[in-house]
């Protein structure tokens, strides 16, 4: 079995996944910094490989997902001049891997596709891919395999972060569920707004979403914030936080 590289490029982060026989052997996550060059994560990759002792000759093939058009060419760039190879950008307008039945099937962000084919993949049946990251997002896959549509909120930390950028006496405030619901406090009033609120209106969309796609559903969550909101883990019925990368690599060997 081959090795393949993946990179998640998100608005937050870049997920880069070392894959050996289909099985994720390491993961590196880093700051999607828009004002860094191409050495910025060139020396992190390569330090990373070094420190685990990955060989640059092991890997032949790679997948690339990204929403960052301006940081899409330092990866396709890094497998050019490290690894030797032209990896493959996951394009979901033009993939024959899932029908996608919304208006414009260009305008799905290359995460969710691979997200939605790693869970039907996986669970071979109606999914909802609750998606916790920069921007909170659920894709609904039908029992068909058919991506039915998208429903995006801003994310957790985009929601707090809304909030500093037009008031100035607000506390940092840390991504922790309070005890009590009615605030007693600046940091308590945000944690509970935010974070209980957010608890409520997942489980509403999820519920929405269900009685709409008319099927037995299996929720998956996954992001790097999956874990945060304890109150909602009942309506889940898998947490995966490696789900893209898991999708990167379905793309991948469906194409190299």
């Amino acid at each position: 079995m081959s090795k393949v590289i993946v990179f998640d490029i998100g608005n937050s982060d870049v997920v880069v996944g070392f894959f050996d026989a289909n099985i994720l052997k390491y993961s590196l996550r880093i700051k999607s910094l828009k004002n860094e060059n191409a050495l910025y994560f060139e020396y992190r990759i390569l330090n990373f490989m070094l420190e685990k002792g990955i060989s640059k000759t092991d890997y032949t093939k790679g997948v690339v997902s990204s929403v960052v058009p301006s940081l899409t060419p330092y990866f396709v760039e890094f497998c050019n001049k490290f690894l030797d190879f032209d990896p493959i950008l996951v394009n979901p307008g033009i993939s024959k891997l899932m029908k996608i039945n919304i208006d414009n099937p260009e305008e799905l962000g290359a995460d969710l596709f691979v997200n939605a084919l790693a869970a039907y993949t996986i669970h071979q049946k109606a999914c909802i891919v609750v998606d916790f990251g920069t921007a909170l997002t659920f894709t609904s896959v039908n029992s068909k395999g058919e991506i039915l549509g998208v429903n995006i909120v801003p994310g957790i930390k985009t929601a707090i972060k809304s909030l500093f950028s037009d008031t100035s006496l607000l506390p940092q405030v840390k991504l922790e569920i309070p005890e009590k619901v009615i605030g007693k406090n600046s940091m308590h009033s945000i944690q509970s707004g935010i974070l209980i609120g957010y608890e409520g209106l997942v489980k509403e969309l999820i519920s929405k979403i269900k009685t709409e796609i008319g099927e037995d559903v299996t929720v998956v969550g996954t992001g790097g914030l999956s874990s945060v909101l304890t109150g909602i883990f009942p309506l889940f019925d898998v947490i995966d936080r490696e789900l893209t990368q898991k999708g990167l690599l379905m793309y991948g060997n469906a194409y190299l």
